[in-house]
């Protein structure tokens, strides 16, 4: 979606970081990308447990607290 990549972009830049989207070609499962960012906080420690998670369809990604990244 090239409304969503240009607003990520505004985000990135503001925060001093690049977005590099991927190929259309393989924008076709969400499923991967939650289970990598997933993946991306379980290996620093960052772990929720089941009874404190929830889902939130209007969450907003520059409201994402990333604590994985150095």
């Amino acid at each position: 979606n090239q409304r969503l990549q240009e607003m990520l972009r505004t985000m990135c830049r503001a925060r001093g970081a690049r977005l590099c989207p991927i190929d259309e070609r393989y924008c076709i499962d969400n499923g991967a990308m939650i289970a990598q960012a997933g993946w991306e906080m379980l290996r620093v420690g960052q772990v929720t447990a089941l009874g404190d998670s929830g889902v939130t369809q209007r969450y907003r990604t520059d409201e994402v607290e990333v604590t994985w990244r150095d």
